[in-house]
């Protein structure tokens, strides 16, 4: 058996390990690597080297984890690899697509398949897996592998020629935190961006216009992002839209498949990963019941729905379809770019008896508090936020947006960008 390891951090120790794999890597190993790899900066060879496969890129599994000062078992009979280092566990099976990282399930791209005696792996699970920041550079063959705050790219001069300054794809994957990253998919590949504090997000309807500033945590896997990026691989800003079918009732849902069939017959399959909310508020799948009122989002050209707003339909609504939102909503304090203190009021306009929900979070973090309130018979609304018991960093900048619930229908989010001090 073999063994090895992942964790973020272990990355810092790549270097050395790398430096070593140079010095005893036979010239001509250099030679026939057409894909090359960088890690921090660094080149690195392995004796089975990068390739292409239905379109992704795969890696050598143990020579990446290795490097790390991890252990690698291989079950030859059954064809199953487990990776350890420490307290940290990486399992999968030759020919399988799962992948247990820590105990939870993870989906690769592509299977796990051997060549020449090596475990392939794509190259976006090392970044999954790892925490690592990894990028493919189509136009040079390029591998670029970077810890957190090391340098991550070739000579600057080969970078300038092959890395662009704006991406435009599909969001495959979003990571919030510590070490916040995206992935997007462009031109058949995925490439690993940095967020950063100084980062602009926003995520706007594409066909209602609705919409403005986003939290890193808002925006979904299928939304369709403009990214520009620096010479770090940084994201200066990230540009998301998206696109909402029509509200339908629900009348049937196949569990076993996570398919919701809505009036007119129309199917979607709901990703396991898909942010659900009911009336507002974060739900599971359960949420998704007959009877109720929902629209989704949906990954261009299919039925696969990343986002499914769940609302129960008023009296009037069972018997007629729920009418449009008529009043547009609307955050009038604190204003867009404005300093609150970690206790703040949120106030607003919406459709008079409205449910009205109110979300606030950092930019960058997961974490997030939510109030409700009903607007009032002229459509006036306002709720007492507190972001005490979230991680707060010095002049990090918060995102509180809203959404109105009328007749089942749930509006898109109106949105503010504050600085809590």
């Amino acid at each position: 058996m073999q063994k090895s390891w992942v964790p973020g951090a272990l990355l810092g120790a790549l270097c050395t390990v790398v430096a070593a794999a140079m010095v005893i890597a036979p010239p001509e190993a250099l030679a026939q690597q057409t894909i090359r790899v960088y890690v921090d900066g660094r080149l690195v060879t392995f004796d089975v080297p990068p390739t292409l496969s239905e379109g992704r890129v795969l890696v050598p599994l143990r020579g990446i984890f290795e490097q790390l000062g991890a252990t690698v078992d291989y079950d030859a009979p059954t064809q199953h690899i487990v990776a350890i280092r420490g307290a940290q566990t990486v399992a999968l099976t030759v020919g399988s697509r799962q992948a247990m990282v820590n105990g939870a399930p993870q989906l690769l791209d592509v299977p796990a398949n051997t060549i020449n005696g090596r475990t392939m792996v794509p190259l976006r699970f090392i970044s999954e897996a790892l925490g690592a920041s990894v990028q493919w550079l189509a136009a040079s063959q390029t591998i670029l592998i970077g810890s957190p705050g090391a340098a991550q790219a070739p000579p600057a001069a080969e970078t300038a020629a092959v890395l662009p300054t704006q991406l435009s794809g599909q969001l495959v994957a979003v990571t919030t935190g510590d070490t916040p990253r995206i992935v997007i998919r462009h031109a058949g590949q995925d490439s690993t961006i940095i967020v950063t504090p100084a980062t602009s997000i926003s995520r706007v309807n594409a066909e209602t216009h609705a919409g403005g500033s986003a939290a890193l945590g808002a925006l979904q896997k299928g939304d369709l992002v403009t990214v520009t990026v620096n010479a770090k691989n940084e994201a200066t800003g990230i540009a998301a839209t998206y696109r909402l079918s029509s509200v339908g009732r629900i009348v049937g849902v196949d569990r076993g498949t996570r398919t919701v069939t809505v009036s007119g017959g129309r199917t979607y399959a709901v990703m396991p990963d898909a942010d659900i909310t009911f009336n507002g508020q974060r739900a599971a799948f359960s949420a998704l019941q007959v009877g109720r009122v929902a629209t989704f989002s949906v990954v261009e050209g299919t039925n696969q729905a990343y986002e499914a707003h769940v609302s129960m339909p008023t009296a009037s609504a069972a018997v007629t379809p729920p009418p449009a939102v008529a009043a547009a909503l609307r955050i009038a304090a604190p204003a867009n770019g404005a300093t609150v203190g970690s206790a703040f009021i949120v106030q607003g306009t919406a459709q008079p008896g409205a449910t009205v929900v109110v979300t606030v979070q950092p930019r960058l973090l997961g974490a997030m508090q939510q109030a409700q309130t009903t607007a009032d018979a002229r459509g006036a609304w306002q709720v007492a936020l507190n972001v005490d018991s979230l991680v707060r960093f010095v002049s990090f900048p918060y995102v509180v947006s809203a959404v109105q619930i009328v007749n089942g229908v749930q509006s898109d989010p109106a949105s503010v960008e504050v600085t809590v001090h």
